[in-house]
Order: structure tokens, then sequence, then C-alpha cells
């Protein structure tokens, strides 16, 4: 089966990767251009159902995508130094500069060393260059804004830039730019990285899931059932659903005598019914039809044991805090959850930080958590929390939370800043401010 690849880009861009891959028989390319690097999230949202790889044209609308994890396998054109030498072959055929002048040019987004290395093969030791890399958060505005000034104080004699955007206005400017495009050997080179990915994902997609439904407290449960009956029917209830989950999932279902049913199925039908990760849909339809509590942890893994390992760490991580979530944990330590939240999160319980290592030993938390915490600030775009936001995006008691905040709080990991009123009766809740800015 062919693998869907979204080309996301210019249109010129676009067409040229897809020419390119048109020889490519085991990728099938979809053209997706956007007339504005602004554009990329919403053609991302469009196209993420019907593909399996995400390629774009450019390090930039790449790295906006990368920023909102789409939850795809994602590759783009690298722009490296090489790609300089038809643009200075432009300026010599325009007679821009001559042979023997010194080339006083502005740069964007390639790198200086890349660049400098390049110039050193040519020969080209008499130059004057400016260059301003590509960081996440830089604007078209940004870009547009150093290229002119360089130029209207003289300062350069031509402009050079990456984005498509910013050529367009420099041209509307009167400026002197040529827009950098990638070569058909860097297209080549996406596409076969793309294969890889394909080739990658589909091994990934037969990894062994198991997933462990328990459900909460189940002893408190049984005792607190009107009769032994309403608890055989639930139980029928809970037998019914597992059936339907486990014909449409096609997987095997093991029973046992306590509150606990295990399923095994693969990596690729778990991804597909969870929607990516991010939906909990099993466990939404136990908790509702039978108003009982449950938490689910589901392991992936190259072996059972491997697999059941990780979904016995998720499942501990769902019932923290009263349990109720379900989290999944792949292999390599990545963990997702809770899943069919507003907020799922996604973090590493592991980390080869020394810094990051530190931190927690300090504060008395696991590197897991700082991680999730981490990955919580980034959701709500905002480095200030109060122990109820915190709260509701780990799936936790609002005690266990501000435990977690009171320990960052003594050991100078965040700083009370301020404090809100919730709606309506309540004591006011104290907002910290988190001392944790190298990893964002």
């Amino acid at each position: 089966m062919n693998l869907n690849v979204a080309v996301i880009g210019p249109s010129d861009l676009v067409d040229k990767v897809v020419e390119v891959g048109s020889v490519f028989q085991e990728l099938t390319m979809i053209p997706n251009p956007y007339l504005h690097e602004q554009d990329t999230l919403e053609v991302v949202a469009r196209v993420r159902e019907q593909a399996d790889i995400l390629l774009f044209t450019g390090p930039i609308p790449y790295q906006l995508a990368l920023d909102s994890e789409p939850g795809l396998p994602m590759v783009h054109v690298q722009y490296s130094g090489t790609t300089l030498y038809k643009v200075l072959f432009d300026f010599y055929r325009t007679q821009l500069l001559e042979m023997d002048g010194e080339i006083r040019i502005s740069v964007d987004v390639l790198l200086r060393h890349e660049l400098e290395e390049q110039l050193d093969e040519l020969g080209l030791v008499r130059r004057q260059i400016y260059v301003k890399p590509y960081s996440a958060g830089t604007r078209h505005e940004d870009l547009v804004a150093f290229h002119y000034e360089l130029w209207s104080q003289g300062l350069v004699a031509a402009t050079v830039t990456c984005v498509t955007s910013v050529y367009q206005q420099l041209v509307e400017l009167g400026v002197p730019a040529f827009r950098v495009v990638p070569t058909q050997s860097s297209i080549r080179d996406v596409l076969n990285r793309a294969l890889l990915e394909g080739k990658s994902l589909r091994l990934s997609s037969t990894q062994m899931a198991i997933g462990i439904l328990n459900i909460d407290h189940f002893e408190r449960v049984v005792k607190e059932a009107a009769s032994d009956y309403e608890v055989q029917r639930k139980k029928i209830i809970l037998q019914q659903i597992l059936i339907d989950f486990g014909e449409e999932t096609q997987s095997l279902i093991n029973w046992t005598d306590s509150g606990e049913v295990s399923f095994i199925t693969t990596r690729g039908i778990i991804e597909q019914v969870t929607r990516k990760f991010e939906q909990a849909p099993l466990l939404l339809e136990v908790m509702e039809r039978l108003q009982w509590r449950a938490s689910i942890g589901i392991g992936l893994g190259r072996t059972a044991n491997e697999a059941e390992g990780k979904a016995r760490e998720a499942l501990l991580k769902a019932k923290a805090g009263g349990g109720g979530n379900c989290f999944l944990m792949m292999q390599d330590g990545q963990v997702y959850g809770p899943m069919g939240s507003e907020l799922t999160l996604k973090y590493s319980a592991r980390s080869e930080d020394p810094e990051l290592i530190s931190m927690a030993k300090k504060a008395g938390l696991s590197v897991g958590t700082l991680n999730r915490l981490i990955s919580l600030c980034r959701r709500l775009d905002t480095r200030a929390l109060t122990a109820a936001q915190l709260a509701e995006g780990f799936g936790i008691t609002l005690r266990s939370a501000r435990r977690i905040m009171a320990a960052l709080e003594k050991y100078e990991l965040a700083t009370i800043v301020g404090e809100e009123q919730p709606v309506g009766r309540g004591r006011p809740r104290q907002i910290y401010a988190l001392h944790i800015d190298g990893f964002f």
C-alpha cells in the first residue's frame, strides 16, 4: 500500500516536489499549496486525516506545524548553503555584482557557517554578509524589516531570502531580492526520508499494544451496591462493551475475577481508535453506562512483557489522584494523557538532561512530573499556573496539585506572583510563576 504524502508550501515549490516525487512509486503525492506561511496550520488541519506523512517545502512551515504537534510524521526540504550557488549565479547574470567585486548581502534562514564554507570554496573572500537565522517566534515582518533596513542604509547591495512571502514583499518595496529555492537533489533527499519515515511507521503500527482496564476501588463498589444482582448486571454490561470493543479492534480480551480486564491488539489499531492517542472512547462508554469509575493504562512494546510493563506504568498514572483517566506509555517512555480530556499532554517519563534531573531531585519530584508540567505550560501557552489548572491538566486532585506547587515554591522553582478569585464562593487561588525557562 502506498504512503500518502501531503506536500505543503508555496504553489510553485509544491509543484516542484510533486514532479520530483512522481518517480517514487511507493509515495502518493497530495499537493496542498498555501498563499502565506501563516496558513500552514489551517492546511495541516485540513489534510491530517488523509495523510500518512507531512512534507514541507521549507523549514519555516515545518517549525510552525511542529509547535502544534499534529501527530503525524513530518519532514522538510533542507535549505543548505549549496542552495546559494544558483543565487550567486543570478547575481552575476543580472550584473548586480562584478566578478571581482565585494559581495554585500543579507540572508535569512540559512546558517552562517554553511554560507561561509560555500563562499570559501568559490574563492569569494571579499564579502560582507548579514545573517538572520530563523527561530521559533520569528515573524514574517521581522524578516522583511531585517532585509529592508540593511538595504535602505546602503549596507547591502542585495537581499537573499528563503521565505516566499518575504521575497514578494521585498520586491514590492523595490528591494533587489533573490529567493532561495531547494535543489532537485535536496528534494530527492527529503522524499527518501519520507519513504524511510513511512517504513518506520508501518513497522511501529504492528507493535504490540496491551491495555488494562481497572474498576477503581472495585471492592468498595461491590460492598456499596444495592445487591449482588446489580453487580452481576453491570458485569454483563461490561462484557458486552468489551466484546463490541474486541470485535471493532480485533483484540484478544483477557478476563479476571477481579475488577480488571486486559486486551491485546496492535499500535496501529489503538492509534486509529483513540484518534492518535487523544481520545478514550472505551473509558468514556464504561463510565457512562456502568456509572462506575474506571481507569485504563495502555502500553506499547516490541514484546508482550514490554507492552504489559508499560501498560502497568500507564495504569498507575491513570489511577493517580483518584483514577477515572486513561494514559498510554510507549516503549521509549513517551506518555500521552489524560486521554479524552481537553488537556491531553504528551511528555517523556525520562530525561538525560542533567539540569532537569538536578531540578527534579531538588524538588523531590520525578523527571516525568517536571516534563509533564513543561508540556502543560506549553499547551496553555503560559508559565504562570494555579493549583486548580495543574489539577485539571494532570487529572489529579486539587490537594495533590497544591502539594506539587508547594514543593516547587519551597525549592525556588516557582514563586507566588498573584491570586485570582474563583467564580462563586471559595478562597482565592494563588498564581505561581514557574522558573524553568530553559525548557521552553
